[in-house]
């Protein structure tokens, strides 16, 4: 029984990493704050040139005198590593957001409030995850604009 629930709980994780990686606005002001935006472009880099590099394993294999058991391992190895950060999104997404973070998402929050975006009691308060938090986000800079609700006069970056 135990080892059906790791299994799920693995399958669960995926699906959240998948989810969160559809989700996460690939904006480079957000860039510095949060390292899954990073994670991210590799997993998507490595969708586009991890086949040719495999194919090109095999080849090696094929006309150069390789052991099979190297090349085997060396081909695992290269398609764990999107594995393996779809894993660690997921785990992110469904991690607690720290006490830094949850001042910011209860600001965006009582914007899109103000505004009639979302409705007060909308989303459970008890969850506060990384993936609550970039719905916020994208619903802010949906609604709000890049500076999240800020006027162009109060945006750090107005100068007169």
């Amino acid at each position: 029984m135990s080892r059906n629930h790791n299994n799920m709980n693995l399958i669960t994780t995926f699906k959240a990493g998948h989810r969160y990686m559809k989700l996460c606005p690939m904006d480079k002001q957000l860039t510095h704050s949060f390292p899954e935006l990073k994670i991210i472009n590799h997993i998507k880099t490595a969708n586009k040139y991890l086949p040719p590099i495999i194919i090109g394993l095999l080849l090696w294999q094929y006309f150069m005198p390789a052991q099979i058991a190297v090349t085997i391992i060396t081909i695992l190895f290269t398609l764990s590593m999107p594995l393996q950060g779809i894993f660690w999104l997921g785990k992110r997404a469904l991690s607690p957001l720290p006490l830094n973070l949850i001042d910011c998402y209860n600001q965006l929050k009582l914007k899109l409030i103000a505004k009639k975006i979302i409705a007060e009691n909308s989303t459970d308060d008890n969850k506060l995850t990384f993936e609550a938090f970039m719905n916020i986000i994208n619903l802010a800079k949906l609604h709000l604009g890049d500076y999240f609700g800020q006027n162009d006069d109060s945006s750090p970056y107005y100068k007169d």
